[in-house]
């Protein structure tokens, strides 16, 4: 069976930021503790489509959007 599952990304990704800033860390910390580089964060935050699934995942997990 077949589903049709949208996602929103830039949902995600605003969320993301707005959890980032309200726990007072930097994109540099982000990066660091989810094992990325800063530019690697940066390109998130800015929607970009040129990292990994990987990568989205480690900061949607540290960020408390994924399990």
């Amino acid at each position: 069976m077949e589903r049709n599952v949208q996602l929103n990304w830039a949902a995600f990704v605003e969320e993301a930021v707005k959890r980032r800033k309200a726990s007072h860390l930097t994109q540099q910390q982000v990066a660091v503790l989810a094992g990325l580089s800063k530019p690697t964060v940066v390109r998130f935050e800015k929607k970009e489509q040129t990292i990994t699934l990987n990568s989205a995942f480690a900061i949607l997990k540290l960020l408390g959007l994924l399990a």
